[in-house]
């Protein structure tokens, strides 16, 4: 049995494959296994894979039909062996030492999950190692990981289930929410109640590439108010396993709407259609009606600016 497994989802990233793999295939730590689940690409990302494959015996790949991220992560659930589970997508990459370090204090700290840095790259380029010495790290309770999740004192939590170990039974009969962009953020719930205790390395371990032509910063469209739809999801959750953070999780449903508004001024939308039009108004009502509470909640002073700045744009 393999100690770690390393799924990552790979939809039509020909351009960016290659330096995600590499990265991977060149940790110091080597007792992993890769799988690389193509989501029924349709460039040269399934050539890719299979290369990678021959090179090197640590490559599963698995070719799908097209189902998203989500599926691709359930899919590779399925098949994988390793005692940790890691993430990675795959036009991002991660430093040399992530899985090293990672694993090392997993296994130190006995804990089920360990987070690491996440930073936005620009450039790959071939990380230098870190020093064990050098490495800031922080005792996280259950308490202290649904905090930082709903942002109890103003964390600028990422919401990504990437960066990070889990211990295989965590996620035994778990199932990614599929079809739905922004499922991270129900994931990242369900670990941060499912933990006892986790750390937190605060050492920039994993390159999150930003892509200005991305969907993320596309125009925006209906799949945004997925959003709205995870965030549902996770607060019959806390109705259900942790009432106490009942505001919390409001806030950040507000937040949602607050972040949905902006993304539609910021980015723009489909001016002649009708449905967008309805959702302009309706979350600028949303907003609107949750400015003060908004206000009053921990968000960084420039978000703060953009609330404001919702409200008066037409």
């Amino acid at each position: 049995m393999v100690e770690i497994s390393i799924i990552v989802p790979v939809y039509e990233v020909e351009k960016y494959l290659n330096r995600c793999v590499e990265s991977i295939l060149e940790q110091s730590y080597k007792d992993f296994e890769l799988i690389l689940v193509d989501d029924g690409s349709t460039d040269k990302s399934p050539m890719i894979c299979d290369n990678w494959a021959k090179k090197d015996n640590r490559v599963i790949v698995i070719h799908k039909e097209n189902g998203g991220a989500s599926s691709s992560r359930n899919c590779g659930l399925k098949i994988a062996k390793g005692k940790w589970i890691t993430f990675i997508d795959s036009d991002d990459w991660i430093n040399r030492d992530m899985l090293c370090i990672l694993h090392r204090y997993a296994i130190q700290y006995d804990v089920p999950m360990v987070i690491g840095g996440i930073k936005i790259g620009k450039e790959y380029t071939k990380q230098c190692i870190y020093s064990f010495d050098n490495i800031d790290i922080k005792v996280l309770s259950r308490k202290d990981l649904l905090n930082r999740f709903f942002r109890i004192n103003g964390e600028s939590d990422t919401h990504s289930v990437c960066g990070m170990i889990v211990k295989r039974e965590l996620l035994d009969g778990y199932h990614f929410i599929e079809g739905r962009m922004n499922e991270d953020v129900e994931t990242c719930y369900y670990l941060s109640r499912k933990c006892d205790s986790a750390l937190y390395v605060n050492v920039p371990l994993y390159n999150y590439f930003k892509n200005n032509k991305g969907v993320t910063n596309s125009c925006f469209n209906k799949k945004k108010l997925d959003l709205i739809y995870i965030w549902d999801i996770v607060r019959e959750q806390v109705n259900r396993y942790t009432p106490e953070y009942r505001y919390a999780c409001d806030m950040n449903y507000k937040r949602a709407s607050f972040t949905l508004l902006t993304q539609m001024n910021v980015n723009g939308y489909d001016h002649s259609d009708p449905y967008m039009k309805k959702v302009k108004k309706r979350l600028k009502r949303a907003v609107i009606s949750s400015f003060f509470d908004l206000l009053k909640w921990k968000m960084p002073l420039n978000r703060k600016v953009l609330l404001l700045l919702d409200c008066i744009i037409p």
